[in-house]
């Protein structure tokens, strides 16, 4: 009896240590981190280009001299170039980078109130990289020119499968209109004399002071013109988007005539100024496909688990039929 039991113990015990080792194989997961590839993540990437009057006088423009001096020698706004909050690949197996930076200012024209870029090697084995824009405008000319709430663009790659792309416009208005979530817009805002001469008087205060004291007649006009789009694309192998591409440009002319009394002038100044004034990029982000750790693909650790548990169900049955024949054989 006490052998009968021992076997029987022994059965138990191997059949539990074998059963065990199956499925901590069969629970086992193939490598989930990755190595290589690229990511990248750039919250603002913008070039405010120069924008200087030029002037030209005509006939007898004395009364304005003081003021072309000043006019001539101020631009109407600063160049300044831009390419800040950048996050580059992370370490391999896992790891991130990024920062985030709030207000930020691009030059004299666009203000935003928070830009952030981050990448990432996250568990399910993707690369990734984001980035967003939080609330911003773009002031010219006293004009409001774009008002946003937030861009966002996001990619991820993991070493097998598509890539997973996703860019977001929240909130966006382009000279008081909204404009939807993936915009393409291309409009222009007209501007009166009037409007021009509050814009300069804003800089140059004296400007319509003096105007007036000479009797200047006023005249001209120009336009502020926003081209903004957003995009991404794909390859078998890498993945790119941008939140929002923004180009505003400005074509300005205003003429103060000196008026002679039979419908002409004396004398004139004219000042005109036309350029792509902002170029900027928002929340641009771009991911190279990365390669996968070395590692047991998920179908032999399956084949690996269900065979360990048939070697067990047979060791078992060979056990149990052998305790059998000798229960048999002490009987006899």
């Amino acid at each position: 009896m006490k052998r009968g039991r021992s076997g029987r113990r022994l059965v138990w015990a191997l059949t539990a240590v074998f059963t065990a080792i199956g499925l901590v194989v069969g629970g086992a997961q193939p490598a989930q981190a990755s190595t290589g590839g690229s990511a990248r993540a750039l919250a603002v990437d913008a070039v405010v280009a120069d924008l200087e009057w030029e002037i030209t006088t005509s006939g007898t423009a004395g009364a304005f001299s003081g003021l072309v001096d000043r006019l001539a020698n101020a631009p109407a706004i600063d160049g300044v170039e831009v390419r800040g909050v950048e996050a580059g690949t992370p370490a391999s197996p896992a790891g991130d980078d990024g920062m985030a930076v709030g207000p930020y200012q691009v030059g004299s024209v666009a203000t935003f109130r928070q830009v952030n870029a981050h990448t990432e090697r996250v568990e399910d084995a993707a690369l990734s990289a984001r980035s967003a824009v939080d609330g911003g405008s773009v002031q010219m000319f006293g004009t409001t020119v774009l008002d946003l709430q937030a861009v966002t663009a996001s990619v991820a790659m993991a070493p097998d499968g598509p890539a997973r792309v996703e860019r977001n416009v929240a909130g966006l208005e382009v000279f008081g209109q909204r404009v939807g979530a993936d915009p393409d817009v291309d409009t222009t805002l007209e501007l009166t004399s009037s409007d021009l001469l509050d814009a300069l008087e804003e800089q140059f205060p004296a400007l319509g002071t003096t105007a007036e004291l000479v009797g200047a007649a006023v005249s001209g006009g120009g336009s502020i013109r926003v081209v903004a789009t957003g995009r991404d694309s794909t390859t078998p192998d890498s993945a790119e988007a941008v939140g929002l591409h923004l180009a505003i440009s400005t074509d300005l002319s205003l003429r103060l005539c000196l008026p002679d009394g039979s419908g002409g002038c004396t004398g004139s100044v004219t000042v005109s100024a036309a350029a792509t004034v902002l170029d900027a990029t928002l929340a641009h982000v771009e991911v190279e496909r990365p390669d996968a750790l070395p590692g047991v693909p998920a179908w032999q650790i399956a084949i690996g688990a269900v065979a360990t548990l048939v070697l067990v169900g047979l060791l078992v049955w060979a056990i149990l039929q052998s305790l059998r024949r000798r229960r048999g054989e002490l009987e006899r």
